[in-house]
């Protein structure tokens, strides 16, 4: 009796786990385009969150940009240089 309720145990957490890493990669996902959408590299900010989480999650939500105009082209320097 004691195998059965080890087996289902270690089930029980593997699929809790599994699920914890899923909710995990789509969080990651949403906050990636929540970062492209602001005009910020999401991938970068995506690891940034992944590898200081959870103090760079709140860093994210309160210091992020605002959206950018989807009609407006991105800042670049090169479009005003000086001689």
């Amino acid at each position: 009796m004691g195998n059965l309720s080890d087996f289902l145990g270690i089930s029980l957490a593997i699929v809790l786990g599994c699920g914890l890493l899923c909710l995990l990669f789509l969080s990651l996902q949403m906050l990636a385009q929540d970062a492209k959408k602001r005009g910020k590299p999401g991938f970068l900010i995506a690891l940034l969150v992944l590898f200081t989480f959870p103090m760079g999650l709140l860093l994210w939500l309160l210091f992020r940009p605002e959206p950018g105009d989807p009609g407006q082209r991105p800042f670049r320097l090169t479009d005003h240089r000086t001689q």
